[in-house]
């Protein structure tokens, strides 16, 4: 063997150096092989992937014919079918359980989502079974995995001074006694499935009449009150985009005009205009000409048109240079 073995690796080495060789001295020939072939090779792709596809569905419905069988056969023998996979969990127990972690981890949610369905269908049924589940395990000697550390155990500790504290405080200022109690996973989903199919149901007439009629009606004044204020914002809300158009438009002449007015009133003795509100303001005055409640806009009506009216204060520059 050890003859024969260097004989074999002349001749693939030979043989990979005549290839080479080959494809060296032809290198566009399976290019141009591709090119004059291109249908052929595309129909033997197309039938292999066919085959190939009908292998796999031929596959697929002989293990569903299977999994048909099986199924059938454990409905009608439900006695023989638990006998024979004790016997497998005796004779294949790592198997088995192994088996069952997988199916575990592929179905977690579908599992996780059946669990919840139960337990909010029967809350009390399923705190049974954990509290039962709970006893088995103490009875068999085990114990929890996890238990509290020193620090946890002491702030539980305080929780519960503080809270029979509080008690004893309300007791003294003859309030009641609180009557919220602890609610588990199971009976607070259950509550809000309860809950969801309550408000969802639909009313019939004589419900809603009745609901109707338990409610009190809105005072007049009330309901006058807030159209006033509603319409009152939607006229502020117009006249400021009139005003903010028109300000944008004739800004500069507004300025002028206003300057000017300040060097006449401060030749006369008088406090000039502000050249920051004043030309907005005059642009307010004009876009709120035609409305029958000019008041809505003045300079302390809201906190929008304030705001409308001070814009420029944000952008002006120091008095004073330091």
């Amino acid at each position: 063997m050890s003859d024969a073995q260097p004989s074999d690796d002349e001749r693939a080495a030979r043989l990979a150096a005549q290839r080479k060789a080959w494809n060296d001295a032809h290198p566009t020939y399976y290019a141009e092989y591709r090119e004059r072939n291109r249908e052929d090779i595309r129909r033997k792709n197309r039938d292999r992937e066919r085959e190939r596809a009908q292998r796999e569905r031929e596959e697929k419905a002989r293990r569903q014919k299977g999994i048909d069988r099986a199924r059938a056969w454990a409905a009608e023998h439900p006695e023989e079918r638990q006998q024979a996979r004790e016997r497998y969990k005796q004779k294949h127990p790592d198997v088995y359980k192994q088996a069952q972690r997988d199916y575990y981890r592929r179905n977690r949610d579908a599992i996780a989502e059946r669990r919840r369905a139960r337990e909010a269908a029967d809350p009390e049924k399923a705190n049974q079974a954990r509290r039962r589940a709970v006893d088995r395990a103490r009875a068999t000697g085990r114990d929890a995995a996890w238990s509290p550390t020193p620090d946890q155990r002491a702030t539980y500790r305080e929780r519960e001074n503080e809270a029979r504290r509080l008690q004893r405080r309300r007791a003294r200022a003859g309030l009641p006694e609180r009557r919220l109690h602890r609610a588990l996973a199971a009976e607070r989903r259950h509550n809000a499935a309860a809950a969801d199919a309550f408000f969802a149901r639909k009313r019939s007439r004589g419900e809603v009449a009745r609901i109707r009629e338990q409610d009190v009606r809105t005072p007049p004044e009330l309901v006058h009150a807030l159209e006033q204020r509603s319409e009152t914002g939607r006229v502020v809300r117009q006249i400021l985009a009139v005003a903010d158009v028109y300000f944008t438009e004739h800004e500069l002449e507004l300025r002028a005009r206003v300057a000017e007015i300040s060097r006449t009133r401060f030749r006369a003795g008088l406090l000039p205009l502000d050249v920051y509100t004043e030309p907005r303001r005059r642009a307010l005055e004009v876009a709120s000409t035609g409305y029958l409640r000019r008041s809505a806009v003045s300079q302390t009506s809201s906190l929008a048109v304030f705001q409308w009216l001070t814009s420029d204060l944000a952008k002006r520059t120091p008095d004073i240079l330091l």
